[in-house]
């Protein structure tokens, strides 16, 4: 046999030793890195992969897999996707619009003050994507009544809820994540509040930069509707019916568009109570079809003056009027957990489904007008959608499509809003109440309380009293979010049993240790700042966050320093649209360039590095 002279024991015996180990997730975390930055595979399920390679290898076992996934980091999350919800449905955070419009009255700077100042209040409670994907289209439809370019406040936006999520453990994911590996770790020392001092010394700094220097680098740069040729008229969407001896009886339905329809775009013909699901030019009309299409009003303004009848059509053309409704025209943007993402336009079938028509597609800086059927959809994609109200409904509510327009407050479950005050309330006071611990035995015994705890019994009363149905709280947890912080556990914690994170942090003790403590904590800060802005910024914490802690006893130091350089670090995405979430969403919504966020976001980042070094030794004892 072939495999008769293999020996099994020597390769087991080589996979089992710590240098091969270390080795192999040196090796792999370089792959995931690189495929991270590539985008080979969805980050998710690159990460999970990640997790399979290291049984595979016998590096982890499955009771190491479980335990990481009972980490209490991604659990926090969840529920702070259901409490963030549970404020949308009930339509607090929507409330923001109506202040948002009265200090601001049309002006820009005021605009800008009032939208940083209430992204940053609510940023520390609140999950800061869904604070974000809440108040776009409150900050557009602001931009398009006062003829304000969206590009001016929309990055202002996204880095307000950064600046706002590091003002507690709760306010970004990335904290949770760091704080779920170090509790792992032993090190318990870490309560809600415990970032607040160093939160808004930071956040402080951050937002005076987007109110003075940053400001006047932000780019004036029209959004998608306003870069469409002819800019965008109000359509109609009519019926007619084929009656019989219509002289269409037998063509096609584009010999009709291009006959009697010239100037409109058919989206449907229905033949006995069906849809019929056939391309335009392959369906050959029969007595009693019925057409669907899109006409704008000039259009049909002319047609009714011409014949002098409701909508201009009569017997002799071939066409009685059955139908007219009013179309819409939303902006929408492709969430990472839509089933848009991946897919082509002729796979999607928008037409057929939902009686929509794509009308342009802006991505990564670029206006797409002359997309064609095979054009491939990705997340962060914003489109231009033209159908009528019922279609529209459908696709942004069930195929995670996040509308850029204003929405209409009639969708907020009003009534409940007592109970979604209540559990933030509780959240936020018991919370508050455990970070004073060591003021006496009345705060330590809230302080027994963890961000896990207070974040899961917050969900739990939205839930049970009815602000956010159960089946709704499923759908806002973004769980392609989840499986990347859940594979990426599984990769810190193969660094650390491997033992690869100790010898990477006797390796920096070693080179820094005659630099001292601060200066490894302000190299650690710009490490994490560095990786974010290339990877995910969740992916950065699940593997610095073990490192973090490592470093700290090595140099025999106080580890809370260390731990908040990765919190900061990672959190701190401010040069480009692809390290944090919130920036992808801005990126393609205000229309900017690539280069709008190193503009405005280096110097930021550069000016953030340099306050937490310069605070970080007095805010916290280093020793």
């Amino acid at each position: 046999m072939p495999f008769s002279n293999i020996d099994l024991a020597s390769i087991t015996g080589w996979l089992d030793s710590a240098a091969t180990q270390q080795w192999i997730v040196g090796i792999l975390l370089i792959l995931l890195f690189i495929s991270f930055i590539r985008e080979w595979l969805p980050v998710e399920i690159t990460a999970l992969a990640g997790t399979a390679v290291l049984m595979l290898t016998g590096i982890l076992t499955t009771g190491d897999v479980l335990s990481s996934f009972a980490n209490s980091g991604p659990l926090t999350v969840v529920c702070m996707f259901i409490l963030s919800a549970s404020l949308e449905r009930t339509g607090l955070i929507g409330d923001l619009s109506k202040l948002f419009n009265k200090v601001a009255k049309g002006r820009e700077f005021a605009a800008l003050l009032v939208i940083t100042l209430g992204a940053f209040a609510v940023s520390p409670f609140v999950n800061n994507t869904p604070v974000v994907v809440i108040l776009m289209p409150i900050v557009l439809a602001f931009c398009r009544d006062h003829n304000i370019a969206a590009s001016k406040l929309l990055i202002p936006l996204s880095y307000a809820t950064i600046l706002g999520g590091t003002c507690s453990v709760v306010g970004t994911s990335t904290n949770v994540v760091v704080l779920g590996q170090v509790q792992k770790l032993g090190f318990e020392g870490i309560q809600m509040f415990t970032v607040a001092p160093m939160g808004l010394i930071y956040a402080a700094a951050g937002l005076l930069y987007l109110w003075t220097i940053g400001r006047k680098w932000l780019p004036s740069r029209p959004t998608l509707s306003t870069m469409l040729p002819g800019g965008i008229q109000r359509d109609f969407l009519l019926q007619v019916r084929i009656p019989a001896g219509s002289s269409h009886i037998g063509t096609t339905a584009v010999d009709l568009m291009q006959s009697e329809l010239l100037g409109t775009k058919i989206v449907e013909v229905r033949r006995r109570g069906f849809s019929m699901q056939e391309e335009l030019q392959h369906i050959t009309l029969e007595e009693g079809d019925r057409v669907l299409f899109l006409c704008n009003a000039r259009k049909v303004n002319q047609v009714r003056e011409a014949k002098g009848v409701d909508l201009g059509w009569d017997d002799s053309r071939g066409l009685e009027a059955m139908e007219q409704r009013d179309v819409q025209i939303v902006e929408g943007m492709i969430a990472n957990n839509s089933e848009f993402a991946g897919q082509s336009l002729a796979e999607l079938k928008l037409r057929q489904r939902f009686n929509i028509f794509v009308l342009a597609i802006h991505r990564q800086g670029r206006n797409i007008t002359d997309m064609g059927s095979d054009t491939k959809l990705i997340a962060g994609d914003t489109l231009l959608l033209e159908g009528p109200q019922e279609g529209m409904n459908r696709i942004l509510t069930k195929q995670r499509i996040i509308p850029l327009s204003q929405r209409s407050a009639d969708a907020h479950n009003r009534s409940k809003q007592g109970w979604a005050i209540l559990a933030m309330g509780i959240f936020i006071f018991i919370g508050l109440l455990g970070s004073f611990e060591q003021y006496g035995e009345f705060f330590k015994f809230f302080a027994r309380f963890n961000p896990f705890y207070l974040a899961f019994i917050g969900a739990l009363i939205v839930v049970i009293s009815g602000c956010i149905k159960p089946k709704e709280a499923y759908q806002s947890v973004d769980w392609g979010i989840i499986f990347l912080i859940l594979g990426m556990l599984c990769v810190g914690e193969a660094m650390s049993k491997t033992g690869l994170a100790k010898a990477i942090a006797f390796g920096v003790v070693d080179t820094m240790g005659p630099m001292g403590c601060l200066f490894a904590i302000s190299g650690l800060y710009l490490l994490c700042s560095i990786l974010t802005e290339m990877i995910s910024n969740n992916a950065v914490a699940a593997v610095m966050g073990p490192l973090s802690y490592e470093m700290a006893l090595q140099f025999d130091a106080n580890p809370l320093p260390f731990i908040l350089a990765v919190m900061f670090g990672a959190s701190a995405s401010f040069s480009t649209p692809i390290g944090y979430q919130t920036n992808t969403y801005v990126y393609n919504a205000g229309g900017y360039k690539f280069k709008d966020f190193v503009k405005v976001g280096l110097p930021l980042n550069l000016l953030l590095w340099a306050i937490f070094t310069c605070t970080i030794g007095w805010l916290y004892p280093l020793k």
